[in-house]
């Protein structure tokens, strides 16, 4: 196979696309051909026992001569990822060996296994935000696997290994084809793993199949087994009584026919299971080689000749945001999308479109995918019996790019004739410059998130930049509240001109000083609050923050406890983490003493006096609880204390209606959506509701149980104490750095937090 690498790729390329090749062709090659398999180990960087097993697994391949490996490297390509996140393996076997040996031996690290994203790198395969998942991406769509086995560890206390079937439901544009050869290979390695004595074997438990965040493969012809093998402590081995297993994992049944009966639990354990796995993935992908590809042939087939509505999606060239929207159709070509641009006007659905309208025709290889995040989600209502408790999903259920992105899509039913060219690449549009004479400034927009980093930049170089804080005439046409506006001096034209290039933003030369009220924008003294909890959305904030050129500086506990923080901060963001968390921290005997306790009650103190001096508290999501409480404001989150049965709402979006007027909804419109996952719904009897959910079920995409909940409550709201302000946004607005929509809301509050407002 290694003599012929390229041609089997070739053949892959060709099956993956069966407009370029006959149904005789396609025969001839799967004849030839090699089935694709890849194995994606520890993504999870702390879940160690499938990359120690990956090792052992090259080895035997590559050494043993008996009849089954022979059978594997003569029928099958294995595409080995042995460590999906290298850094953060590393920091896991630092962490380890530092405390091998003492009482936090196996402990949790307190920081994130990966810089920024944590345990959401298995989160991030449709949008393909880290370094990682993009490289991958591009090892998958060179070679178009067949198979891909993603290897976890889950907790200790129940079955030993779950592999597919996954339990109801599967995401409606996933292939059937596809579903039921899950279901094959994963019931194979149940019997493969139960044959050779392995007990605990479950499968059709907890894990469903729903959303593209863990599962680009669904959407391009290839299977995701995920096999989940219960954990130890890191390295350290774990004895578990058999009563002390969870209920499920005593009793044989359907799912598990062999419990385990319980005892000695270790790393070569877990790599034995992973082991088993993977061999018996390999083996039956060997076995059945034809029928893998076969089947992978006929899923794309049937995606090329798909004939049901709707028919495309149109992506207006006229966008609010034609920076962000680039980047959602950037995000689909990475997904092997095929984006076409109409090269005439032409009708659809009884309306007319212009010549250079963007379409997204959906009989296409990836079309599913391409269906998949361009519409909105309709989670299905599931239970037992009649009458049974809303069974509640395993992850997030919303993931439509356009309500994320804040882009116009729009959806066509029927065929329509038009003459288009496909577009290969999408670059950033390009911006302009409207020089005058003896200019007093330069007005640019608030409307784009690049819109910010053209401000970032201009604050970083010392200029004088405002927002207008009312509509103000100039040059025959009215300027909304919100414009930004830069103080002309020496060298701004040439800075003007650079921004211009690398960022698509428009200047417009102002000859006159407006008559207005303005908020100064200086430059922002941002503190991050990092936690030895380690938080992925902080992290997240890391990551966004940098990718639009904000300046900060993570504060720890200790720097908090020791006060005085006017001094070096004008705005504090405390990221999505509950109270007790941000107070208390990690338990004394859980971790060594200097990453224990939290701010304690000598730092929600030195908070409150921060903000009553004129600093500014912003809360992301979950944290709103801190100054609810620790502040005794007059704010309630009116879903506290409602159980899932009268409220819960797993990750969906959700309509809102936006003040405009206010500087932290500079650049937005009356109506937006925001994403919602455990998030509290604010009831405000005090300070300003800035943003604000419908008096009627907000669902956009998703699934919401106890819509009456979010009837004219606030989701982000203003609240002034003291000298300063606490800006409480009740939702994720980083949202795993996808909702790019609501980005705004948190760079407005930042530069807001340390804004003044006077004469222009």
């Amino acid at each position: 196979n290694h003599k012929n690498l390229e041609k089997y790729r070739q053949y892959q390329q060709m099956l993956a696309d069966p407009r370029k090749i006959t149904d005789k062709e396609a025969e001839g090659i799967i004849s030839q051909g090699k089935a694709v398999v890849m194995i994606n180990c520890s993504i999870h960087a702390s879940e160690i026992g499938a990359c120690q097993m990956s090792m052992e697994l090259a080895y035997d391949l590559a050494t043993k001569n008996d009849k089954n490996t022979k059978e594997i490297l003569d029928n099958v390509i294995l595409l080995l990822v042995p460590m999906h996140n290298p850094d953060g393996t590393q920091m896991v076997v630092d962490w380890y060996k530092k405390n091998l040996g003492t009482k936090y031996e196996g402990s949790r690290m307190p920081w994130l296994y990966h810089k920024y994203v944590g345990h959401d790198n298995n989160r991030d395969w449709y949008m393909f935000t880290q370094v990682e998942s993009r490289l991958t991406i591009k090892v998958h769509n060179a070679w178009h696997p067949q198979a891909i086995l993603d290897m976890h560890q889950m907790g200790g206390r129940g079955a030993r290994i779950f592999v597919p079937p996954f339990v109801d439901p599967y995401e409606p544009n996933i292939d059937p084809i596809l579903r039921q050869q899950v279901a094959m290979m994963g019931t194979f390695i149940a019997s493969e793993m139960t044959a050779e004595g392995k007990a605990g074997v479950i499968h059709s438990n907890r894990y469903d199949a729903w959303t593209p965040a863990r599962a680009y493969h669904h959407y391009h012809g290839g299977i995701r087994i995920l096999t989940e093998v219960a954990s130890i402590k890191l390295a350290t081995p774990v004895t578990v009584k058999f009563e002390d297993l969870a209920a499920y994992a005593k009793e044989p049944s359907v799912k598990m026919p062999m419990p385990w009966k319980g005892g000695r639990w270790a790393l070569r354990d877990i790599v034995d299971y992973d082991y088993s796995a993977a061999k018996a993935t390999l083996t039956n992908a060997a076995r059945l080689r034809e029928n893998w590809l076969r089947n992978f042939y006929r899923i794309h087939k049937k995606a090329v000749n798909r004939t049901e509505s709707p028919f495309a999606y149109l992506i207006p060239a006229k966008q609010k945001d034609l920076s962000t929207t680039i980047k959602m159709m950037n995000v689909l070509q990475m997904g092997a999308v095929e984006i076409h641009r109409a090269s005439e006007s032409f009708m659809a659905d009884g309306h007319e479109y212009p010549q250079g309208t963007y379409i997204v025709f959906l009989a296409q290889p990836y079309g599913g995918f391409a269906k998949t995040m361009l519409e909105n989600q309709v989670y299905p209502e599931i239970r037992e019996y009649p009458g049974a408790p809303l069974k509640t999903p395993y992850d997030v259920v919303a993931h439509t790019l356009p309500l994320l992105m804040g882009v116009e899509a729009i959806q066509i039913k029927d065929p329509f004739k038009v003459k288009s060219v496909q577009v290969d690449k999408l670059s950033r549009p390009k911006g302009k410059i409207e020089t005058v004479d003896n200019a007093f400034g330069y007005a640019w927009g608030h409307a784009t998130n690049d819109d910010i980093v053209a401000l970032n930049r201009l604050v970083k170089k010392g200029y004088s930049v405002f927002w207008s804080s009312e509509n103000f005439p100039a040059k025959g046409k009215t300027y909304p509240s919100g414009t930004m506006i830069v103080r002309n001096k020496k060298g701004l034209v040439e800075d003007l001109k650079s921004i211009v290039n690398d960022l698509g933003v428009h200047f417009e030369g102002l000859t006159a000083k407006p008559e207005i009220k303005a908020y100064a924008l200086n430059p922002v003294r941002l503190g991050l609050y990092k936690s030895w909890t380690a938080s992925m959305d902080e992290g997240w904030t890391r990551w966004v923050l940098e990718q639009y050129e904000f300046s900060y500086k993570s504060i720890h506990d200790k720097e908090i406890r020791k006060g005085n923080l006017n001094k070096n901060f004008d705005v504090i963001i405390f990221p999505d983490l509950k109270t007790n968390t941000i107070i208390n921290g990690n338990r004394a005997e859980s971790i060594p003493p200097e990453y224990s306790g939290g701010i304690g009650e000598i730092g929600v103190k030195n908070i409150k006096e921060f903000v009553q001096k004129g600093g500014t508290l912003i809360t992301l999501n979950s944290a709103a609880d801190f100054p609810l409480k620790q502040f005794s404001l007059t704010i309630e989150n009116s879903v506290e204390k409602a159980d899932r049965k009268s409220f819960f709402v797993p990750g969906s979006l959700l309509k809102v209606l936006i003040d405009t007027t206010h500087p932290i909804a500079y650049g937005y419109e009356r109506e937006g959506a925001v994403f919602f996952r455990r998030s509290p719904v604010l009831a405000a009897k005090e300070g300003k509701s800035i943003v604000a959910y419908p008096p009627h079920n907000p669902l956009l995409s998703g699934w919401v149980n106890g819509e009456d909940y979010f009837y004219n409550k606030s989701a982000l709201v203003d609240v002034p104490l003291g000298d300063g302000k606490i800006i409480i946004i009740g939702f994720p607005v980083l949202y795993r750095g996808q909702s790019h929509s609501t980005f705004k809301l948190l760079f407005n509050s930042i530069y807001y937090g340390a804004s003044s407002l006077g004469e222009l």
